[in-house]
């Protein structure tokens, strides 16, 4: 009997095993690729209240349902439990000077899309959709060729030959004055091919009228403000900002409306124009060197990213009385007070610009005036400084930009990136801390999922190799001197102050003396001053003109001198050209 029951329950367990394996057959064959993230808080990027609990199932490169606990979860499938933590959108860099060499540094930072400002290759293009080094490339396919001068028929066949490079976004020339009538042939083109216009103006409301849907910087916005004699002082370097004229009134308010009206996305770069003069630019800076200083990272080009850096400490001026990029630090308080109010007009536009309906989209210029990955974390910190909620900032960087991507009118359609719904790509972040609390919390990443996949965090030094280093655009020049004054001084002179003209001159330039470092007074970038010690006239080269021979007085072949150089410090800068300081002899001039 006993042999009878142990047979049975052998029989019984070898049927429950069959069943169970031909189960698990059954649902890896049905559901084989199938993840489901459980627990989680999901922000879907589209505004909609946060989802507590949430169930998200990935099948392949998609979701496939978003809902709250207690949801079924599919037979078979990878359950990963991430209470406790928050699932947002893949971020969205709209504004990108790309080149393949930052994808890494993209990626680590949850930045699974971005639009890049160039014709990227097909091959580029389609490998970035399933590489997990890489983010999804959608590209402007360059610029259409169009001149002031073309007639409406030579304007669509640009437009045509154009499209070949099956742009997802169309990157038009600034529009001037001279070109507004070709420019708005050009975007009838573009649009009836289902593209949105993307471009720089002078003029917004005319920009806009022309039929502009991506307004990129802000500036667009300020001149049309200006008086003529404004416009023509600004112009002329004569006031420090062009913000300063970018006051809240009807006429302004009038602009936006028109805008948002007409569904224009505005791109403002925060983190390039203003980073410099947030409170939190000192922290971002470090988080910027510690990034840099990763070893793993040793392909990030040196003087970029120096370059980048520097940036937290630089304000964009337009007087001439300054550099173009005058140090922070080196302002006067007025003058840094002018500047903190250009910012805060830039600040309430972008405010007023979400209130009154339009839609921001986060895009950082990098990678010539931002770091790629990091700046877009710091782009939704400085839109949440100008007043928009993390949700809103989050938007921005998420679904607002692939609104843009569906192209003029919605005509391209859902792209499939940008917000958490049944039927996009798995791009997510998971993330350790609210942003919706806090939304530097979006660096807190814990995981980057790009198609249904999780990323390896980290990065190569064989991920990319330069042919040649790539162009910088410096944030520092090479300096150059034209004249000193006095050029002449009899020895036995005591200290003196010496006037250095020139070009390239910033507001940490150094004048030295055979080398030496002197005090230095920043005038303007064509004038430095600089206090010549009575001792450094010892120093002068004794007669260097001269072959060695029988001593005689110097002054006889020629007089004594110092080497007067200017230095710009790194990461770019450099040494001038010498200019000699001559010292005469007394006895030559008596």
């Amino acid at each position: 009997m006993k042999v009878f029951r142990a047979l049975k329950f052998l029989f019984f367990l070898f049927i429950c095993l069959s069943v169970g394996i031909l189960q698990t057959g059954t649902s890896s064959g049905q559901a084989a690729d199938v993840v489901v993230l459980r627990g989680a808080t999901v922000i879907d990027g589209l505004g909609n209240p946060p989802l507590r609990d949430a169930v998200v199932v990935i099948e392949g490169d998609e979701i496939t349902s978003v809902s709250g606990g207690g949801s079924d979860i599919p037979v078979g499938a990878t359950v990963l439990d991430l209470t406790g933590r928050f699932i947002i959108p893949g971020l969205i860099d709209s504004h990108v000077h790309w080149s393949n060499w930052m994808g890494e540094i993209y990626i680590n930072h949850g930045v699974t899309s971005l639009l890049a400002q160039a014709n990227v290759s097909k091959e580029e293009r389609l490998d970035s959709q399933t590489s997990l080094s890489t983010p999804r490339i959608f590209h402007t396919g360059g610029r259409p060729r169009l001149s002031p001068s073309m007639s409406r028929e030579e304007v669509r066949k640009a437009i045509e030959a154009y499209l070949k490079n099956e742009p997802d976004v169309a990157w038009f020339l600034q529009l001037r004055e001279s070109n507004k009538e070709v420019f708005r042939w050009g975007a009838e083109e573009a649009h009836r091919a289902g593209l949105a216009v993307f471009s720089h103006t002078q003029d917004a409301a005319a920009a806009i009228d022309a039929g502009m849907d991506v307004a990129e910087h802000v500036w667009g916005f300020s001149f049309p403000l200006m008086t003529t004699q404004e416009l023509e002082d600004f112009k002329k370097g004569r006031f420090l900002h062009w913000a300063s004229y970018l006051v809240p009134g009807k006429q302004l308010d009038d602009v936006i409306r028109e805008a948002v009206a007409r569904e224009v996305y505005l791109n403002p770069t925060l983190v390039y124009e203003w980073g410099s003069l947030s409170p939190k630019a000192l922290e971002r800076e470090q988080e910027g060197y510690l990034l840099l200083s990763n070893p793993d990272l040793s392909y990030f080009p040196e003087d970029l990213a120096g370059m980048l850096l520097l940036r937290h400490r630089q304000i964009k001026g337009y007087s001439s009385r300054y550099e173009h990029l005058p140090l922070v630090a080196q302002l006067s308080d007025g003058d840094l007070e002018t500047f903190q109010g250009a910012k805060r007009n830039v600040q309430r536009l972008v405010h007023r610009y979400v209130e009154l309906g339009g839609k921001i989209i986060a895009g950082t210029d990098a990678a010539a005036v931002a770091i790629p990955g990091l700046a877009m974390h710091h782009e939704m910190e400085l839109l949440v400084e100008a007043g928009l909620t993390p949700m809103q900032a989050l938007q921005a960087g998420t679904s607002w930009a692939a609104d843009m991507f569906a192209g003029f009118q919605g005509a391209r359609g859902n792209q499939k990136v940008g917000s958490i719904q049944a039927g996009n790509f798995a791009d997510l972040l998971v993330l350790e801390a609210n942003p919706l609390e806090d939304i530097a919390n979006t660096k807190k990443i814990e995981r980057v999922m790009k198609g249904g996949k999780f990323i390896e965090f980290g990065y190569h030094p064989e991920f990319f190799t330069f042919e040649s280093p790539p162009f910088v655009s410096m944030s520092v020049p090479e300096p150059e001197i034209s004249s000193i004054f006095p050029h002449k001084i009899v020895e036995g002179t005591g200290s003196f102050e010496m006037v250095i003209e020139g070009a390239g001159f910033v507001g940490n330039s150094v004048v030295k003396a055979d080398g030496i470092s002197l005090k230095t007074t920043f005038e303007s970038p064509r004038e430095l001053k600089a206090v010549i010690p009575a001792e450094m006239l010892e120093r002068a080269v004794p007669d260097r003109f001269r072959s060695p021979g029988p001593d005689q007085y110097v002054g006889i072949f020629g007089d004594r001198s110092l080497a007067i150089t200017v230095f710009n410090p790194p990461p770019t800068g450099g040494m001038s050209d010498s200019v000699s300081l001559i010292v005469q002899a007394k006895w030559h001039i008596e």
